[in-house]
């Protein structure tokens, strides 16, 4: 079950995903100045993001350099969350990141980018409507 977060905190969520045989890829990304517009915006003095994908979380956890095909992106990630007060990135179950991932998967279908602010779209309310009352 998906957990709210702390007072003065804001969590992300996220997920990506993959066509097959495709070199490319749908995720969610949420850049700095995003972030650090949340925490002027909202007051949040934490943030925290999660994530099911257990390599992308251990690789961000990892202190050591990472030289994988995904290092430059990888290193990238950690050098912006240094710059975020929070706890970085947190591994979750797939079961508690639903809305994120049935938003990457629809991502693979748009062909570009979609932003929503006040109303959630109608293909992840029934998520959202269990995570806030379950």
């Amino acid at each position: 079950m998906w957990q709210p977060p702390h007072e003065n905190s804001l969590k992300i969520n996220v997920d990506g995903a993959w066509k097959p045989g495709d070199h490319g890829g749908w995720q969610a990304l949420v850049g700095k100045n995003m972030v650090q517009y949340w925490r002027w915006k909202g007051g949040y003095q934490n943030v925290v993001f999660e994530s099911d994908a257990l390599q992308i979380v251990t690789a961000l956890r990892n202190h050591s350099i990472d030289r994988s095909v995904l290092g430059p992106v990888v290193e990238d990630t950690k050098s912006l969350l240094t710059q975020i007060t929070g706890e970085g990135f947190t591994r979750i179950r797939r079961t508690t990141n639903g809305v994120a991932h049935r938003l990457a998967r629809f991502a693979l279908h748009i062909g570009g980018s979609l932003y929503w602010f006040e109303e959630p779209p109608d293909f992840i309310s029934d998520i959202l409507y269990e995570d806030c009352n379950s």
